[in-house]
């Protein structure tokens, strides 16, 4: 068990730290790989993970439905300890709430689980941005911006995908090569982006992300385990959920406080510690999603 556990886990601090060396020597600069990830790569891996699959409507509904209510929950549970960490609640509320599904969420759970795992990690992560974009905008800003969801293209990928396995239509064999080609681009960019924006992290307010990460962990996995304990779930399924309570946060989270005003310094610095305490973490929660 370790050393599959070992085997999972290695590669992605391998390759994030590839990514950190290689920007602290080289300084790249990343946003046209970043955007390239999310406006091409993301959405071809979301419609061809979904639509490559016999898609259980019920079954994925169900999914679904618990992960979102892991995400409002874990909010709603750190609410009364927000204060004590230092941060207030609408910056720390959101980063409880959300995960990083991409960067690690979803090479973590293939890894673990194969291609079976990717269609959860998939829509876990379109579901995750979907909330992160309306609640969790909503509580930083104080209103939601609908465009945000319609708009973007994980959401119209997620349905095509949905639409062309549900209805069982195929692509031209080189269409769907093409896209899966561009797809499996993501994780390692993803990976390496990760790594080369660790560069200039900097962690402003220790107390406060120290008693942050312990909170976004202890608030995510409990309720994981109760809502898992209470509805049946596929052993796949429940396990991509264990990997999911166990990330650290989103970065995007940083962006979005940046953006609205919300102790950008305090959310910074939570991230960061969480990603760092995540190298002892994803292994243990690891071992309980196999």
């Amino acid at each position: 068990m370790i050393e599959k556990i070992l085997s999972i886990t290695l590669p992605i601090f391998a390759i994030v730290f590839a990514g950190f060396m290689y920007g602290k020597f080289k300084k790249p600069v990343m946003v046209g790989a970043n955007q390239i990830v999310i406006d091409l790569a993301l959405p071809c891996l979301i419609f061809v993970s979904l639509s490559a699959k016999q898609f259980d409507l019920k079954s994925a509904s169900n999914f679904v439905l618990i992960a979102s209510a892991i995400m409002l929950l874990s909010g709603l549970l750190a609410w009364p300890f927000a204060r004590y960490s230092g941060a207030s609640a609408k910056a720390l509320l959101p980063v409880v709430m959300f995960g990083n599904v991409g960067p690690i969420g979803i090479p973590l759970t293939f890894l673990a689980f194969g291609a079976e795992g990717l269609a959860s990690a998939v829509l876990l992560l379109v579901f995750s941005n979907v909330l992160q974009f309306s609640v969790g905008v909503g509580i930083m800003r104080g209103r939601v911006d609908a465009k945000l969801i319609y708009a973007s293209p994980l959401v119209w990928a997620t349905i095509a995908g949905v639409l062309f396995s549900t209805f069982q239509i195929s692509l031209p064999a080189w269409l769907e090569i093409s896209l899966t080609m561009v797809g499996n681009i993501l994780v390692p960019l993803a990976l390496l982006s990760l790594g080369t924006r660790l560069v200039e992290s900097k962690v402003e307010h220790l107390k406060v992300g120290v008693i942050g990460s312990i909170l976004v962990s202890i608030s995510r996995l409990s309720v994981t385990f109760i809502l898992i304990s209470l509805f049946p779930l596929e052993p796949i399924q429940r396990g991509a959920l264990i990997l999911f309570a166990g990330l650290p946060p989103a970065i995007f989270n940083y962006m979005i406080a940046d953006r609205y005003k919300q102790e950008p310094d305090n959310v910074a610095s939570v991230i960061i510690v969480s990603h760092l305490f995540s190298l002892g973490v994803l292994p243990l929660v690891l071992w309980l999603a196999l």
